[in-house]
């Protein structure tokens, strides 16, 4: 009996759910997957490649690049930091739009597209905040 590699790999990516039960949850049938076919961790770690040809993904939903980040993961990262959401709000929005408009999408963290992006919101979410100040300090002097 061979594993069933395609489950196995959804499994393991349920293992970064930030909900402590799924994630265990996913841990346990991995295992208990494991279990069933006769093999161990070492065994599928060392699992040769599929004798496949290689097809360029036309997303890289299946793949994992140095560099490059899923927008998912992209989302979690600014919302850990609550001072980013607060201060650049704008920042926050877009990582939202970008986990939900295209989930399994990576991006590319050095590009100069996405460094472009980020600079620019993060100094929009600052001037709002100027000009919200400006605006109160104005309306409270008159």
């Amino acid at each position: 009996m061979t594993i069933d590699r395609e489950r196995l790999i959804r499994l393991l990516r349920m293992t970064e759910s930030d909900r402590d039960a799924e994630a265990l949850i996913a841990i346990r049938k991995t295992n208990a997957m494991l279990r069933a076919h006769g093999v161990s961790w070492s065994d599928v770690i060392d699992l040769p490649a599929p004798a496949e040809t290689y097809v360029a993904p036309t997303d890289w939903s299946d793949v994992s690049r140095a560099g490059y980040e899923r927008s998912d993961g992209i989302r979690r990262s600014v919302r850990q930091e609550f001072p980013i959401t607060l201060a650049f709000f704008p920042l926050w929005i877009a990582a939202e739009l970008m986990a939900i408009l295209y989930p399994n999408t990576y991006w590319n963290r050095n590009g100069k597209r996405v460094v472009v992006a980020f600079w620019s919101l993060c100094w929009l979410g600052l001037l709002s905040w100027v000009g919200a100040g400006t605006l109160l300090l104005f309306m409270i002097g008159i």
